[in-house]
């Protein structure tokens, strides 16, 4: 895989009706009973996701990684609207930033007031390895429906110096605790088809 190619991994589309718009712009509808679950991953690339949840029990899981380097800027917009009564939905999100990088993230659930009982939650983190590097986040809920479960989150900041430092007092040298600390901030979060991708983009990059 190269950059370019937005690759990503569609894990599940149960009910669902998928409109790729463009190579990085999804819409996604999904029915009574359907589950949508997917993997994404964003090397200098913007990603646009729109999922409804139109039917009841609808599900969807969305599971996204940026990498953003140079003076590229990106911008990564996932929404997630509970038309339905008994939908649920997940959002992980999490990225890096380097060099002179900046990533904008808008990550929206919406439930109107007549969809109630519905599970939505989102968490994005993002991690600057340089002074110049932004990342800038924008979680949203919209919740109009009251008998419902939501939760957003959202961290932004440096490798953590004290994990590094301990790591150095085991004699690792401090690009390779960088290069590790990253890979492991990653680990999980997509399919295993993207761990060779993300390993050599780490490797190049910090």
């Amino acid at each position: 895989m190269t950059p370019s190619d937005n690759p990503f991994l569609i894990r599940s589309e149960i009910g669902t009706k998928i409109v790729r718009k463009s190579p990085v712009e999804w819409a996604v509808d999904v029915g009574e009973n359907g589950v949508f679950m997917a993997d994404f991953l964003q090397t200098n690339a913007d990603l646009n996701v729109t999922v409804t949840l139109s039917g009841l029990n609808a599900k969807c899981t969305i599971n996204s990684i940026y990498l953003c380097n140079d003076n590229n800027k990106i911008n990564i917009e996932i929404k997630v609207i509970h038309k339905s009564e008994k939908t649920t939905s997940s959002q992980q999100i999490r990225g890096i930033a380097a060099d002179n990088a900046g990533v904008s993230f808008c990550g929206t659930i919406t439930i109107p007031y007549d969809a109630q009982k519905c599970d939505g939650h989102q968490n994005h983190r993002g991690i600057l390895l340089s002074d110049k590097a932004k990342i800038s986040a924008q979680p949203q809920l919209e919740i109009w429906a009251d008998d419902v479960k939501c939760a957003h989150g959202s961290a932004i900041g440096p490798l953590d110096k004290n994990q590094i430092f301990y790591m150095q007092t085991r004699g690792i040298p401090e690009e390779e605790a960088k290069k590790i600390l990253l890979l492991s901030f990653f680990n999980g979060m997509l399919a295993s088809d993207f761990d060779e991708y993300i390993q050599n983009w780490v490797k190049k990059y910090v």
